[in-house]
Order: C-alpha cells, then sequence, then structure tokens
C-alpha cells in the first residue's frame, strides 16, 4: 500500500511545487513567488499530497475574517482520484479550527467544470464573475463564495467530508498519513 502524506512543504520541496504548477497550471506562480509564500506563513497556509513525490497542492490566504483559497493543483496522473478533494477539505479544516475566518471565497476558470462541482459540494455559491481574469487562455473567472466557515456546524460538515475523501484516496490504495 502506497502512502499518501498530506503536509505543509519546506523550502526543499519548492522546485517539485514549481514543477507541478506548470504541468497543472502552466507556470501561475514563480520559484520565488512560492518561496514568499511560504516564508509568510502568518498569513499563507500551503498544503501538499506526495505519493513518492508531490503530486497535488493547496495555498490559502487568511485576510481579516476571510480565507481565500489561491490555488489548487493536482498532477493530471492523479485526477479524479479524491485528491483535490482531501486537499480542499483540508484546508477548510484548517481554516475553521483557526475560528476567525468566517468565510470563503475563490475564483476558477469558467471551463473548469470539474473544480466548479467540487466546490459546490463543498457549499460554495457562484457569486459573479471577473471578465478576461486568467490569461494563456484568456478566460473569465467566476467568483464562490462559502458563508459562516467558523461554525460548528461546518465543522461538521467538513468532518463528514473529510471522511468522505480519506475513503476515496484509500479506496485507491493509499495509506493516508496526515501531518499538516
Amino acid at each position: 500500500m502506497a502512502q499518501l502524506e498530506l503536509r505543509r512543504p519546506t523550502i526543499k520541496d519548492l522546485d517539485n511545487i514549481v514543477q507541478l504548477d506548470q504541468v497543472c497550471l502552466g507556470g501561475f506562480w514563480s520559484h520565488q513567488s512560492y518561496a514568499r509564500e511560504l516564508e509568510n506563513s502568518q498569513h499563507t497556509l500551503l498544503v501538499v499530497a506526495t505519493l513518492g513525490g508531490i503530486c497535488g497542492c493547496g495555498v490559502s490566504w487568511g485576510i481579516a475574517e476571510e480565507l481565500h483559497l489561491v490555488l489548487l493543483m493536482v498532477h493530471p496522473q492523479y485526477r479524479r482520484q479524491g485528491l483535490a478533494g482531501l486537499l480542499l477539505c483540508r484546508l477548510l479544516q484548517l481554516a475553521h479550527q483557526r475560528g476567525d475566518r468566517q468565510w470563503a471565497t475563490l475564483e476558477v476558470r469558467a471551463s473548469n467544470e470539474a473544480a466548479q462541482q467540487l466546490y459546490q459540494r463543498f457549499g460554495f455559491e457562484l457569486v459573479g464573475r471577473r471578465p478576461h481574469y486568467y490569461e494563456n487562455p484568456e478566460e473569465d473567472a467566476l467568483i464562490f463564495w462559502r458563508n459562516h466557515l467558523n461554525t460548528p456546524q461546518t465543522g461538521q460538515e467538513l468532518q463528514q467530508h473529510w471522511q468522505h475523501w480519506r475513503s476515496r484516496v484509500e479506496a485507491q490504495g493509499w495509506l493516508l498519513i496526515d501531518r499538516t
């Protein structure tokens, strides 16, 4: 059984995260950008999934009462196996545990229907559109929002999501180790 580890990355992981970014997002951020985010641990949370190497990554920012999900990426080889749901759930759980994040928001490409469905499963609702937000190719961003992130009910919902996504990745034959 392969070990799937969720953890916070270190400086040693930056090259692999940048490579994953190139594969998944076409170079959304540079090495320097990820290094800056890693150093800014007071406001930024990075979580990676590893299966012998980094296969997924999520980044969120804490801005006052808001959790902004900046990016969520999974290597194409590992998509549709539960990793994105697991990473998203963990980012939301960690924000919920802080207790000071009241809502969460994110942007997603209008064409990325799989991601939109995932966010909606977690209670995000479509609230707007940013025309021509993305480049290469140019595309609109859809804005999603989720309220009540810091309530006990949300904590219970996130625990249920965690059990679901954990079961999903373990069904792939992966033993989940959570070090976040």
